[in-house]
């Protein structure tokens, strides 16, 4: 009986996903609580086990007796089960935590099980992840069954299973997909140092090359755009404006207001509020659509962006019409 006992507990274990060191562990735990109820309280209790022959062996205060399941009676029974699912259900989710925890960073696969309001939660085989509506890209609409990208953003350890957070609006989410598809990136040859993004519109991801031989903007942009085509399929036509980074502020906020030309860039002695004077006939295109392009660029620079014109300027010195009585 109590080979049979511990083979069905082992094949428990592996459903639970938990290590058989910790199984036996939890099983220690169950027989000493049913002995305690069936034969009353001991101040020290070891319980082992032989794994070969199911042999259970019970020492309380020093005195050792041979065990048998079949001696326990149906309440000793019922808590040495009550004991042992607690433990393993405890173990289970502390396996997953930790599985989970060391994982932060990365991509992970989920298929859509369930809907609450506008969160999803995906099934990750032993446990659930929550695609908050925080976290969707807008206008994204998902089926059960379908399996989605996201990223691993953080993991909390809560009084039930561990709440594992992932994301699709994460900018993050997009250095990832780009290590996937950019060698380059992967083997530490190009650098991602900053991305700005608008999740489902626009991102802007600044690199740079850690060789003089390699072109970062190129290796990521890929031949005809495959690289970065491929990560805006996964965003669902989210566009990706690769740029080239530079430690000059003026070059990097050219570099990231193209394709529109700037004419010149002023900088304050004191504060962060740059002004960039374009040509006029480009002032809409590096403002960008609802003001995205300079928005955009500010969240990458860290600096206030004003973006303006030679005809705005003069517009602005001009002085003020007057207004005639009649």
């Amino acid at each position: 009986m109590n080979v049979e006992f511990l083979e069905a507990l082992e094949e428990m274990a592996k459903e639970e996903g938990i290590e058989r060191e910790e199984l036996y562990e939890a099983v220690k735990k169950g027989l000493a609580a049913a002995y305690v109820e069936k034969f009353g309280p001991a101040a020290v209790l070891d319980v082992d086990i032989d794994r070969s022959s199911g042999d259970i062996t019970i020492t309380a205060d020093g005195e050792s007796i041979d065990f048998d399941l079949s001696q326990l009676g149906r309440i000793a029974t019922r808590r040495a089960e009550e004991t042992i699912r607690q433990e393993i259900v405890k173990r289970r989710r502390q396996t997953i935590f930790e599985r989970y925890l060391a994982r932060v960073g990365e991509l992970i696969n989920g298929s859509v099980h369930r809907f609450e309001g506008r969160d999803v939660w995906l099934n990750l085989g032993q446990a659930e992840a929550l695609l908050s509506e925080e976290e969707r890209i807008p206008n994204e609409h998902y089926r059960p069954g379908q399996v989605l990208r996201t990223y691993l953003y953080r993991v909390e350890e809560t009084q039930g299973d561990p709440r594992i957070m992932v994301s699709r609006a994460h900018k993050d989410f997009v250095r990832q997909l780009l290590r996937l598809e950019v060698p380059e990136i992967e083997k530490g040859l190009v650098e991602i140092v900053g991305i700005a993004r608008e999740p489902g519109v626009r991102s802007k991801v600044a690199v740079r090359a850690r060789s003089p031989e390699i072109e970062p903007v190129g290796t990521c942009v890929g031949a005809s755009g495959s690289r970065v085509r491929e990560v805006v399929k996964e965003l669902s036509g989210e566009k990706i404006d690769i740029i080239r980074w530079s430690e000059d502020l003026k070059e990097l906020i050219k570099n990231s207001l193209e394709p529109a030309s700037v004419i010149r860039i002023e900088l304050p002695e004191q504060g962060k509020d740059a002004l960039v004077v374009v040509p006029d006939n480009e002032l809409s295109l590096a403002i960008g659509k609802g003001g995205q392009n300079v928005r955009l660029t500010a969240k990458l620079t860290g600096w206030n962006i004003e973006v303006t014109s030679p005809e705005e300027i003069e517009r602005q010195k001009a002085p003020p019409e007057e207004v005639v009585e009649e």
